[in-house]
């Protein structure tokens, strides 16, 4: 069953649809003026086998207590897209999911004026989803994807979804080659679990997407300053007890971070064929890491089977330990907290029961790394040794909708 605060926040986001309609609807009688509305959700449950771990999507949602959550994948989002004139045009969508903090408080998920300079070549101003990613633009509409989740060994790297400031979009056709060139710049943020947050500044960065035929190529390069401050009484707690100096070194500002990306697709209609690496790197508060999946699957008619593999890597932990005798211990239980190292093995299938619907169920092996708790969270004290090098199932299953 849903919970209470879910159902309470889904009547929130059905409200919200009537709001929109409302507003578009005096524009929809003038002569200038279109607009349409649609929207997408996921109902999703996700089991974690395991005592001491459970699972949790970087930047999305909050860990749950039981062993079935629905956190990690339940969504539901509306849109209005509102063409206010020949070259200008206004996006609005509202999302609610589960988020860091534990509520499912909606949010623009995208807000943004566009103005069209050329056929080719578009400015926007506002908020966007942030490009990090091969499959960015369509994160939150799981039906786009053929899994449950895209690979969270890779799409966890960068937790930051969306950006407010201001893009360019030049697309153009040169012969049979679709070209997208994208470069951005702004800001972003996202709540920490259990109390605090993380911010992206002075953020830039560019994408490139190429598509020929059945084959489809992006790379993506941005740098950004870093601060991440963490507030929960258990990170404080712990703080208390380290030097000024290495506190500096686990929150606050002043950091500095890039991130990088690499994508390839094919897809003829039969065959499905993905891959992607990505890697971050952050002078504190964060790990480097560097992250690739292969995916592949068949259609047979309406039923899609799939497999995938990924793997997530330490490139450089948040603190040295070496490099501050007497708290070495604890500074390794904070870093392995924080340290998403893990590979894994998927098998699922995707069923498209109707015309804009999809039933997916999926199966993943994970098997976290050294001094790593992968892309789980301990469900008691996470500092706690023997919790890395863990072989962990996982049983997913969704219902995805466009509509």
């Amino acid at each position: 069953m849903i919970q209470g605060s879910l159902r309470r926040h889904l009547l929130v986001a059905a409200l919200a649809l009537g709001l929109l309609q409302g507003l578009c609807a005096p524009a929809a009688r003038g002569t200038d003026i279109d607009w349409r509305l649609s929207g997408f959700a996921t109902l999703g449950a996700v089991q974690t086998r395991s005592d001491t771990l459970q699972f949790a999507r970087v930047g999305i949602d909050a860990p749950g207590g039981q062993r079935t959550d629905l956190g990690p994948d339940s969504v539901l989002g509306v849109q209005a897209d509102v063409r206010l004139s020949e070259r200008n045009a206004f996006v609005l969508q509202l999302v609610t999911r589960e988020t860091q903090r534990g509520d499912y408080d909606p949010r623009p998920a995208l807000a943004f004026l566009s103005h069209a300079l050329s056929p080719e070549l578009t400015l926007r101003a506002g908020r966007f989803r942030s490009p990090f990613f091969m499959l960015s633009d369509t994160s939150d509409i799981n039906y786009n994807q053929v899994w449950v989740r895209p690979p969270v060994e890779v799409y966890g790297l960068n937790p930051f979804s969306d950006i407010d400031g201001i893009d360019l979009l030049y697309r153009a056709h040169i012969g049979d080659m679709f070209v997208e060139l994208h470069p951005y710049f702004g800001r972003s943020r996202i709540p920490v679990i259990n109390g605090g947050q993380a911010r992206l500044s002075k953020l830039g960065g560019m994408t490139l997407t190429l598509e020929s035929g059945s084959l489809s190529l992006s790379a993506g390069y941005a740098k950004a300053d870093l601060a991440v401050e963490r507030t929960s009484p258990g990170f404080v707690d712990f703080a208390s007890t380290l030097p000024q100096a290495l506190r500096a070194e686990l929150s606050g500002s002043g950091a500095s971070a890039s991130f990088s990306s690499l994508g390839m697709q094919w897809d003829d209609g039969v065959w499905r064929f993905s891959a992607e690496v990505a890697r971050n790197t952050a002078s504190k508060f964060s790990n480097s890491a560097t992250a690739a999946y292969a995916s592949a699957g068949r259609r047979f008619g309406s039923v899609m089977p799939y497999l995938s593999v990924a793997r997530q890597w330490q490139d450089q932990p948040l603190v040295e330990a070496a490099e501050w005798p007497g708290y070495e211990d604890r500074i390794k239980g904070f870093n392995r907290s924080r340290n998403q190292a893990q590979k894994s093995f998927s098998v699922g299938m995707r069923w498209d029961f109707a015309p804009s619907a999809a039933l997916k169920a999926e199966f993943t092996q994970a098997r976290t790394s050294r001094n790593a708790l992968g892309t789980f969270i301990a469900r008691d004290d996470p500092f706690a040794p023997g919790l890395d090098r863990r072989t962990i199932n996982l049983l997913s299953v969704s219902v995805d909708v466009v509509f």
